[in-house]
């Protein structure tokens, strides 16, 4: 019996948050979105990752998402078939990541990390700082 795959289509996400002022209005803050399995291999990604990253959804389906954010490469993102706890927890307390770009670019980033079913894992990542050389 063959199953029906589930697959993630995401066009462009968008974040709400207050603006700076603290004053009620809102503002859109482009995220970039990133569907993993559970070893951690991009499966799919929305065309936000473009602008974000520099590379095309097509060149990042099938790389590690350490190509993007090196901290996770030796971190367990799926323990028990759930969100590594201590992961989830530094997510929820906005730790910054370290994000790279495909032209050599570095950035503070703000990681959402959120079990999409039983073999899927979701990353948003939203951009904090400036652009920086690495060196």
């Amino acid at each position: 019996m063959a199953t029906a795959s589930k697959r993630l289509q995401v066009k462009y996400a968008q974040f709400i948050t207050r603006s700076p002022s603290g004053s009620a209005a809102f503002v859109a803050i482009d995220l970039a979105m990133l569907a993993l399995n559970d070893m951690g291999v991009i499966q799919n990604c929305s065309q936000t990752c473009e602008q974000v990253f520099g590379y095309r959804q097509d060149e990042l389906v099938g790389r590690h998402v350490s190509t993007l954010l090196p901290q996770l490469l030796d971190t367990e993102r799926v323990l028990e078939d759930r969100i590594n706890s201590r992961l989830a927890f530094l997510c929820h307390c906005a730790m910054p990541f370290q994000a790279l770009r495909r032209d050599g670019m570095r950035f503070t980033s703000e990681l959402f990390i959120n079990r999409l079913s039983s073999q899927n894992v979701v990353v948003l990542v939203r951009r904090l700082g400036e652009l920086t050389r690495l060196s």
